[in-house]
């Protein structure tokens, strides 16, 4: 089963202490990157995050950004660093005692001292809550992108029955081509053979040989191959969008050879729409995981 490498999703999840939103979009990468924006208090869950998406998202550069909105200001409460306020009266005793020192701590000289006073953000959400709406949210994903996936898979299944029309043509025209450009030469190279007393068995020999260099026969079969295999490389479950890559650049090489072996106007229009069609895939699977 294909699956796009490009996909968005967004959600909206309340809880009884506030809601959680987010919003997850990949795109096309080479390796597997995933850049997650959390809110200040689940930095501690981003290990479990990060190994969720890696469920989810094989191959392909993925951003997601998390939100966590609280419904009560109790949620947010002022503290006394009282390790810091410790620290600073060691420290007007040791000038004190050390330095003869005169006068008195107040509560006014404490506020202007920094980091007395902390700032702390509690987190209503459990971490099974966040992971829970975190997990909806790249289900939501690989939804799109399976969708994604399935228009790119109808292309491509469009584009292979193209070429497997234009190859049944080459198969079927070859041996026509062969017969009538084998003739021709055979008729050309006995009147050379007669003019310069050649041995006509030799010269009915090298001709056999050149004629098998012009057989496409095997390309036509290996062709055929690559093309079973990419239909059923496209059903896997696995990440494939490496593997079909390379399986169109093996079809790219036997089209190539079919070409260059056929000097036949027929034949090479066909080869010239298998390209084309090639060239379609080829940009096609640059989408797939």
């Amino acid at each position: 089963m294909i699956r796009s490498m490009t996909g968005f999703s967004k959600i909206e999840m309340e809880y009884a202490a506030g809601k959680f939103s987010g919003e997850a979009k990949t795109l096309n990468n080479r390796y597997l990157e995933i850049s997650l924006k959390l809110p200040k208090i689940d930095y501690a869950y981003e290990k479990r995050l990060r190994e969720l998406v890696k469920k989810y998202v094989r191959r392909g550069k993925a951003d997601i950004t998390i939100k966590w909105e609280r419904l009560s200001e109790q949620s947010n409460t002022l503290k006394i660093n009282e390790n810091t306020v410790k620290q600073y009266m060691d420290i007007v005793g040791m000038l004190k005692n050390g330095y003869g020192l005169k006068g008195d701590l107040t509560i006014e000289n404490i506020f202007n001292f920094r980091d007395i006073i902390t700032y702390e953000e509690n987190n209503n959400i459990s971490e099974e809550g966040l992971v829970l709406s975190f997990e909806n949210l790249l289900k939501q994903l690989d939804e799109e992108r399976v969708k994604e996936g399935g228009i790119i898979q109808n292309d491509l299944m469009e584009r292979l029955e193209k070429i497997v029309s234009n190859l049944g043509e080459i198969e079927a025209r070859h041996p026509q081509t062969i017969k009538i450009h084998e003739d021709k030469l055979k008729e050309r190279m006995m009147e050379v053979a007669k003019a310069s007393s050649l041995d006509e068995i030799r010269v009915l020999q090298e001709l056999a040989i050149y004629m098998e260099k012009l057989d496409i026969s095997e390309e036509i079969v290996r062709l055929r191959g690559h093309i079973e295999n990419f239909k059923d490389t496209m059903n896997s479950m696995e990440s494939i969008g490496r593997k079909l890559d390379f399986i169109i650049q093996e079809m790219v090489r036997e089209t190539n050879t079919i070409g260059s072996k056929s000097n036949d106007l027929y034949i090479n229009e066909r080869v010239i729409q298998i390209k084309v069609e090639i060239e379609k895939m080829r940009e096609q699977v640059q989408n797939v995981e």
